[in-house]
């Protein structure tokens, strides 16, 4: 797992929070109105390898973004089984390679999850402090790695990406930190081109939230300090998995 030697810089560390805030992520007094199921719907069942292709480029995004007022964190939890051929997902992988495309965490930040889904999930003793000082620092870093590896590359353009469903799997409540189950969906690829040839990065894990897959962790879940990752670029469509995890 190549490791990008950048610390975590007070500007990137300022803009991401603006950015975050700017969207309606950072610290809303939301409560949660329902419950989640502690057993999963009989679709964890494996299912076959489903690859969701999306043509476009950085500049030009071929998927139109849709307009929403509503924090999906403002609505309780559903055990629903994402679809990887959701339009809406297809959408927040395009914003993903977007952004670090354009060097934007705003851009990026589209593809991950909100604060207040995190804050319905996790049972830490202070959700809002570890999703900001943890999980949007390390995304930032790793969107930034991604964004030096573009460079370094030349032109790239957006491909699409690719999942394997059968590697889903049902997170109980009560594990791994957390107070609701979740979908953990870990390996996924992120896939573009330089000069015609089709390259790709990793993506950790995406996790869901009423019913749809959002990035939790890029290019690493822990790391021994603030330094941004990458997970296995390749030439191709790489590995997916390995499957497990929370």
């Amino acid at each position: 797992m190549p490791k990008y030697q950048k610390t975590f810089s007070l500007r990137a560390i300022v803009t991401l929070l603006l950015s975050a805030l700017a969207i309606g992520l950072l610290f809303g007094d939301f409560f949660f109105g329902g419950k989640a199921a502690a057993t999963p719907p009989n679709s964890n069942a494996p299912t076959t390898l489903a690859t969701q292709l999306r043509t476009g480029s950085a500049s030009k995004p071929t998927l139109a973004a849709t307009t929403t007022t509503t924090d999906p964190g403002e609505l309780p939890q559903t055990n629903q089984k994402p679809s990887l051929s959701s339009k809406s997902l297809a959408l927040r992988m395009q914003e993903l390679f977007t952004g670090i495309a354009s060097d934007s965490i705003t851009t990026a930040l589209g593809s991950y999850l909100t604060l207040d889904s995190y804050r319905q999930i996790k049972g830490l003793s202070n959700n809002s402090f570890d999703y900001a000082n943890r999980l949007l620092q390390h995304f930032a870093l790793d969107v930034e790695a991604a964004h030096a590896l573009f460079a370094s590359q030349g032109r790239v353009s957006y491909v699409g990406f690719r999942a394997d469903a059968s590697y889903a799997n049902w997170v109980l409540p009560n594990t791994c930190y957390n107070k609701l189950g979740y979908w953990h969906l870990p390996g996924v690829r992120l896939l573009y081109k330089v000069g015609g040839v089709t390259r790709s990065i990793g993506i950790i894990s995406l996790i869901s939230y009423r019913g749809e897959y959002y990035v939790v962790h890029f290019g690493a879940i822990s790391r021994p300090s603030n330094i941004g990752y990458l997970d296995n670029p390749a030439i191709g469509v790489g590995s997916l998995g390995p499957p497990g995890g929370c």
